[in-house]
């Protein structure tokens, strides 16, 4: 994605604390009148309309709702761009100038932006593109800023903003120009999670809210949170692993120090530390992604996670189906299903912290024209690790900006949820 930053846009503190938590009731859910408390802003899937549309069987297993044609070229494999976990709305304006605007949540994106008047050229997206020199604003709490603003420098400090509560506005970037922007006609631009300083959890960090989370749900209609701040639940089943420091000023994803695998009760002795490290250059490493929509696996150590699954399914009688998009299919029986083993994700040995992804958030099932019923491993090769949205469901996960730590427990996301309405 090529995407031109040509402004910046800043909403001023007043705007920030009153209009904007008023402005985005209908769309959020804001526990506390002041900002410096807690916050919860809805969160939707991205996976919606015919081309990735899933439900959740009565056995807990996802289904894509469609039947895939292996024989035709459109078909729609595991998603090659980054539209995974989910998006976020809010409104911006004020007045009877407010607008709802649809951002995907990413946690590795430095800056939160929209789509601005002029775009030249734009993707489509729901509702009308921000004019940040026309009807949509009514409020002298606007103004943009330049681009030799200290503000729009990513390359500055990645730590939070002192120990104060008050910052002087909330930037969000201005497109003007965005070209394959992979935006599935839906949303505006991006909401940045990550820890860059013009992201939106960094400036609310300096807000007073350090810690922000989310529980993510598949296969419903229904809407979960981004919270922050004392809206994090409590749980005393955390465990933790910490954020490994940026390699420089550049760099804002969340990057884990994972050092191993075992699918089901079995460690994989032939997958190494060394696999999963970050190099000098910034190559290779381990990040957690709400954007990536499956677990991208670094290929040495994804090789020996298939080829064990299979020769273990093999065992039980699986017979293997080719299909476009994925690396290990089989037929399903009821013997496969009930043989489908956890993949168990080993951090740092001194933090004893493992992320446990069940099967039902390991596989896919689908309709093959030839084959019939089949499951797919839902998790791809690549040249780094990133564990995706998928394998994220019913984990709730908690970033810790100050300690610089990532919380994570099980939990029945759908708890946490509102109707889709």
């Amino acid at each position: 994605m090529e995407t031109k930053l040509t402004t910046c846009l800043a909403l001023i503190t007043a705007l920030l604390t009153h209009k904007l938590s008023l402005a985005i009731a209908d769309y959020t859910r804001v526990t506390n009148t002041s900002l410096s408390s807690g916050l919860s802003l809805r969160l939707t899937s991205s996976h919606e309309g015919p081309s990735y549309s899933t439900r959740r069987g009565s056995d807990g297993f996802l289904y894509l709702k469609h039947s895939l044609n292996t024989s035709v070229a459109s078909i729609t494999p595991i998603p090659e761009d980054n539209s995974g976990g989910g998006l976020m709305g809010l409104i911006i304006g004020t007045g009877l100038a407010q607008h709802r605007y649809i951002l995907k949540a990413d946690a590795t994106s430095r800056l939160t932006w929209i789509q601005c008047e002029p775009c030249v050229p734009h993707a489509p997206q729901w509702g009308p593109i921000y004019s940040p020199n026309g009807g949509h604003i009514y409020s002298k709490s606007y103004r943009p800023i330049a681009a030799s603003n200290s503000a729009c420098k990513p390359e500055r400090g990645m730590e939070p903003a002192g120990g104060g509560r008050v910052i002087p506005n909330l930037i969000l970037g201005c497109a003007h120009s965005t070209e394959n922007f992979q935006n599935r006609g839906k949303y505006a631009g991006v909401a940045a999670l990550s820890q860059s300083p013009a992201s939106l959890t960094m400036q609310l960090a300096a807000w007073g809210m350090p810690r922000f989370s989310y529980c993510l749900t598949k296969g419903t209609s229904r809407r979960g949170f981004l919270r922050f701040g004392t809206d994090v639940p409590h749980n005393s089943r955390y465990q933790a692993t910490r954020i490994l420091p940026a390699l420089d000023a550049s760099e804002a994803a969340y990057y884990v120090d994972l050092v191993g695998v075992s699918l089901g009760e079995r460690r994989l002795d032939r997958i190494h530390p060394q696999m999963f490290a970050r190099g000098k250059d910034g190559e290779g490493g381990t990040l957690i992604d709400l954007g990536t929509p499956v677990t991208v696996m670094v290929e040495e150590a994804y090789r020996v996670v298939e080829e064990t699954m299979w020769s273990e399914l093999k065992e039980n009688g699986a017979e293997r189906v080719e299909h476009l998009g994925y690396g290990l299919c089989v037929r399903v029986t009821e013997v496969v299903k009930g043989r489908l083993q956890s993949l168990s994700l080993h951090f740092a040995e001194e933090e004893e912290a493992t992320l446990v992804v069940s099967p039902r958030q390991l596989f896919l099932m689908m309709e093959d024209e030839r084959a019939g019923q089949i499951t797919c491993l839902a998790m791809v090769p690549g040249r780094r690790t990133v564990i995706g949205a998928l394998q994220q469901v019913d984990t709730r996960l908690v970033f810790n900006l100050k300690d610089s730590k990532i919380l994570f427990a099980p939990e029945s996301c759908i708890e946490d949820t509102d109707p889709d309405v």
